[in-house]
């Protein structure tokens, strides 16, 4: 599947604000074919397809956004957002 450059940054962008991968395929306008490989290689973390790069580097870009606000907010004193954040820590422990 070659993706222009426009059509890269749109998937990186739709993935930053955390779109479906199917929302994703449609706006591409991808083939049902083209639709599954996509998803599979999502799932498969094949970033050495542009497509899939995109996607991740889209959707972790937008995980740091959102994380940040809850830091934020829980440094502010927001007691939802503390606890996140703990969630976050807890789940993210080694």
């Amino acid at each position: 599947m070659n993706l222009n450059e426009e059509q890269l940054e749109m998937v990186e962008e739709m993935a930053g604000l955390f779109f479906s991968l199917e929302d994703i395929a449609i706006c591409l306008e991808l083939t049902e074919l083209e639709s599954e490989e996509f998803v599979d290689a999502v799932a498969l973390k094949a970033t050495r397809q542009p497509i899939v790069a995109a996607y991740h580097r889209g959707w972790l870009s937008g995980e740091v956004l959102l994380r940040k606000a809850i830091k934020q907010a829980a440094l502010n004193g927001s007691s939802p957002s503390q606890q996140q954040l703990l969630n976050f820590q807890k789940e993210n422990r080694k």
